[in-house]
């Protein structure tokens, strides 16, 4: 007390000094606190304190500096116990500077206030379920640990809106105590959650704009039925798939949460639904060294019937590689990851070492789980090609049943993405009225991105491995050999040139492997560039020994445009025998 009172007497005095000082400067009043490392602690308490509120009370009143002092201390103690400090030793400094009277709290925190023993407790139908347990293993106070008011507030909004979420609209907080003994310095927290029952989803009202899907559909793309659990995540999840499914231009999920009948226990829901045009069409252009001029053209039909069938047409046209193709499809028990396609295909092929003309039709379905997607298919295939190595025109047949396995990770990671796309497509073929060869085909790439800073650099790795099991390669048509060469997995070679010869023509081999590794560095908005090397080569052989491994690297350029990337490549083979320069350009849609 006595520290006090000469404290607020030199502080008078000192005022009083200043006050009358011939050069008369209006004085300020400084705050600072020690002790405590934290910022924003640090700052919330001066922002807090009477003495800072009342800082010009306090210059032009010295007699109640002793009042505002003891008043700050007191408040500094009280601010400090949501931050789990109960036992703070304060000691206040005073010191003028110039015409700045400056206060100096100096803090010792001493020991936090530790939870010694947590009690929560769940009551009501929600009591045994799996949630409540994965409530309580995640919860955000543990016995141990230090008392915060922030964390426990926190723990208090979990447990009753975490039951809400899941369904449990009558939830209710029952006890919550904060039981603190200063003697023995520890804390003790009860908190006891009612979760009452928990709700199911009610009448399901649908309303639809446009195009009226049957109800039944809806239900399969949402995955909610009247009298199933409800839940926020449910809801949350069916607004997704809605939006995800391509069907709708605007979809959204109601809960009618204020409605819900607290007798029967069940929430009425309204899923307004504006379904997309009837049509859709896409149109593409681009240009590429190894294709020529391309565009490309799609009508997609989406309201075909009203449970989701759709029938899609497809023209891609380039001098190197012309397409039509036609699809009708059928959505399956799950519209959203599974369905089935009758597909019918044309197309025509002139490259460096074949042409080709194929016909193919079949069915195909398809099968997303997670990051993988699994495609069935049986096609047929009819053909009629040449080749450099045999320029008669042959004629061929092949029945193709077949898997493609794809697993994709990537995502959009800052300018680059990031993750691995492995895709692997087995084929067989039985001899037979449909099919002229036996042989089965195996084809794998990989591509990996992983970017060294997130919106500057990333390292890329691609890789290409492939087999069809005939003893004479030409035996089979062109689409089912291995050629090496263009953008797609060898640069510094022309478009599918690369491979086993006859008497110097190209005739492609039962064997690929090709690998891929570049350092992409972006330079300024959407421009980049990449330094890359790759090797391999189509082969007759597993080991390759029958060709020559080719190797080359360069220099890419890279925009990305609305009407896709442009993309330029400046390529050095490095092969003994073989040294030059190669520039490939790809602009616009890929064929």
């Amino acid at each position: 007390m006595l520290r006090r009172i000469i404290f607020c007497l030199l502080f008078a005095c000192g005022l009083i000094a200043i006050t009358h000082a011939e050069n008369s400067v209006k004085s300020e009043l400084e705050i600072q606190i020690n002790g405590i490392n934290d910022t924003k602690v640090k700052q919330s308490l001066i922002d807090n304190i009477t003495l800072s509120r009342f800082k010009d009370f306090a210059l032009a009143h010295p007699n109640q500096m002793q009042l505002l002092l003891k008043k700050s201390d007191d408040e500094i103690k009280t601010l400090l116990e949501p931050y789990g400090y109960y036992k703070p030793v304060i000691n206040t400094d005073f010191k003028v500077q110039n015409n700045k009277w400056i206060v100096i709290f100096n803090i010792q925190l001493n020991a936090p206030l530790y939870i010694n023993s947590l009690h929560v407790n769940i009551v009501g139908a929600g009591k045994g379920s799996k949630f409540a347990k994965k409530t309580l293993h995640n919860f955000p106070l543990k016995e141990g640990e230090i008392l915060t008011q922030t964390q426990y507030e926190k723990a208090k909004f979990l447990l009753t809106d975490s039951f809400f979420n899941e369904g449990y609209l009558d939830a209710t907080l029952t006890e919550h105590q904060v039981r603190i003994n200063l003697l023995k310095y520890s804390a003790e927290i009860v908190l006891t959650v009612d979760t009452g029952e928990q709700y199911k989803i009610g009448e399901i009202n649908i309303k639809q704009n446009r195009y009226e899907y049957s109800p039944e559909f809806i239900y399969d793309l949402i995955l909610i039925k009247q009298g199933s659990n409800f839940s926020q995540n449910k809801i949350t999840q069916a607004n997704k798939r809605l939006q995800d499914s391509g069907y709708f231009s605007s979809a959204q999920i109601v809960p009618l949460i204020s409605q819900r009948d607290q007798q029967n226990k069940t929430v009425p829901i309204n899923v307004k639904l504006t379904a997309n045009y009837s049509r859709n069409y896409t149109f593409g252009v681009g240009y590429g060294t190894f294709t020529g001029p391309r565009v490309s053209f799609g009508t997609l039909f989406r309201h075909v019937t009203n449970t989701g069938q759709q029938f899609s047409f497809n023209i891609e046209a380039s001098p190197a590689n012309t397409t039509f193709s036609t699809s009708y499809t059928f959505p399956g028990q799950d519209p959203l990851y599974d369905n089935w396609n009758i597909n019918a295909q044309q197309s025509y092929i002139e490259t460096d070492t074949y042409n080709e003309r194929q016909t193919n039709f079949g069915l195909i379905h398809t099968h997303k789980y997670g990051n993988w997607q699994a495609t069935t298919s049986i096609q047929q295939y009819l053909t009629n090609y040449s080749t450099v190595a045999n320029s008669n025109n042959i004629n061929g047949k092949y029945l193709v049943p077949g898997i493609a396995l794809v697993y994709d990770s990537t995502t959009q990671n800052g300018f680059y993405s990031e993750g691995l796309i492995w895709n692997n497509l087995l084929q067989a073929s039985i001899k037979s009225p449909l099919s002229d060869q036996n042989f089965i085909r195996n084809m794998m790439s990989i591509y990996y991105s992983f970017p060294l800073n997130l919106d500057w650099n990333r390292l890329l790795f691609a890789g290409y491995w492939g087999f069809t099991t005939v003893n004479n390669i030409q035996d089979v048509a062109p689409n089912f050999r291995f050629y090496a060469g263009g953008i797609a997995n060898l640069l510094g070679y022309p478009y599918l040139s690369q491979g086993p010869t006859v008497n110097g023509n190209v005739t492609g081999g039962r064997y690929l492997a090709t690998g891929f590794a570049g350092v992409e560095q972006r330079i300024y908005g959407n421009f980049s560039t990449m330094l890359y090397y790759n090797l391999g080569n189509a082969s007759n052989k597993p080991n390759l020994s029958d060709i020559q491994i080719l190797k080359a690297g360069g220099i890419g350029l890279s925009y990305k445009t609305p009407l896709g990337p442009f993309m330029a490549f400046f390529t050095r083979t490095l092969n003994r025998n073989d040294q030059h320069w190669r520039f490939d350009l790809s602009i616009g849609v890929n064929l």
